[in-house]
């Protein structure tokens, strides 16, 4: 039993190890008119997973760009409504990523953003695990290497539920604002359509009262 509870916090230090990529989602909500632009820096070469999905606000499109430290520009959406960028990054440095709704005049635009790079520590964590190699073969009966490959195993598992719920999510918010504005649209029509009845009903019920109105001839004095 003391072994098993070894093994466990073990794995659950090592699961804490490998869990340090970052991962970073958020909400915008784009002014008409307006570009925004986030930033993230990389200290070395790595790859990077960008994600955005406009959720509500107008054709729910934008204009989505990738602009790396040296300024040149290595992604360039237009007009899109979700898309997903895998990038190799070479160059150290402030990457930047630019949501532009300037070609929209009246209408915001609410995005969901998620950017994914890998972890910047690996270098020193293979170190730790050099380190506690001979602790970790003293409690449980495999190697290392089949710890790792366990571990790495798990992880990847867990990002890729984790994003997959971030999608499911934004999925539901933006088929939700979708309802809510088409109930908000079809509530305004149905209001005008009622309108329109009630004024033509009036107008026929008018000219039939009307047609139907007896005209009494005037009284004239006939002197003799």
């Amino acid at each position: 039993m003391e072994v098993s509870w070894s093994f466990l916090i073990l794995l659950l230090a090592v699961l804490c190890k490998f869990s340090d990529c970052l991962e970073h989602d958020l909400t915008i909500d784009v002014g008409a008119g307006i570009e925004e632009c986030l930033y993230q820096n990389v200290k070395k070469p790595t790859n990077l997973e960008i994600e955005y999905q406009v959720i509500d606000g107008g054709d729910l499109d934008v204009d989505f760009s990738i602009i790396t430290p040296t300024g040149q520009k290595i992604v360039h959406d237009l007009r899109k409504t979700e898309n997903v960028h895998k990038v190799d990054v070479k160059i150290p440095g402030a990457y930047r990523f630019c949501i532009d709704n300037t070609f929209s005049r009246f209408t915001n635009k609410v995005v969901f953003f998620e950017i994914l790079t890998d972890d910047d520590d690996d270098e020193e964590d293979d170190n730790d695990w050099q380190l506690e190699k001979d602790e970790v073969e003293e409690y449980i009966d495999m190697t290392i290497d089949d710890l790792k490959k366990l571990v790495s195993t798990v992880k990847t598992n867990l990002e890729k539920s984790s994003q997959l719920q971030n999608i499911l999510r934004v999925y539901e918010a933006r088929d939700r604002n979708i309802q809510e504005n088409n109930f908000h649209r079809v509530n305004f029509m149905s209001g005008v359509q009622l309108f329109i009845m009630i004024s033509v009903g009036l107008t026929q019920v008018l000219m039939i009262r009307n047609l139907f109105t007896e005209q009494h001839p005037k009284n004239t004095k006939v002197s003799t």
